[in-house]
């Protein structure tokens, strides 16, 4: 009895292991093609509009995706009247994979070119960085 559950045990976590290196094998050559970068980016855009109020702009995304990635130009726009509050070119930065699978990223070796940040007061007296 112990013997088979040992074995169901050991059979189970080879199949994890399995199914986790096919989608990490997966994911890897889908991001190497211009449809898997594009869905990538707008996935990312997504999730940095669900957590910025006003209008974020993405730009083309490039890279090994494993350790770094390169992103053409980024932009934050005021959602009241559409007035540029961020803008860059080209930013490129490094990371750890293994900061992926616990759900967080710290980026390494940040570059970027062309920083541009409009800080304005609104009539109401909002800043628009608020």
């Amino acid at each position: 009895m112990i013997r088979r559950r040992r074995l169901v045990g050991l059979v189970s976590a080879i199949a994890l292991l399995v199914i986790g290196f096919v989608i990490i094998v997966t994911g890897l050559f889908v991001t190497r093609t211009s449809y898997g970068q594009e869905e990538l980016r707008r996935l990312i855009q997504g999730q940095l509009a669900s957590a910025i109020k006003g209008k974020v702009y993405l730009g083309p995304m490039s890279g090994g995706f494993l350790t770094g990635i390169t992103v053409d130009s980024f932009a934050i726009r005021d959602a009241d009247n559409d007035s540029l509050f961020i803008s860059t070119g080209r930013i490129t930065a490094s990371y750890d994979p293994r900061d992926l699978i616990d759900k967080r990223l710290l980026l390494r070796d940040v570059q970027v070119e062309h920083p541009v940040v409009y800080l304005r007061q609104h009539a109401s007296g909002r800043w628009n960085f608020k």
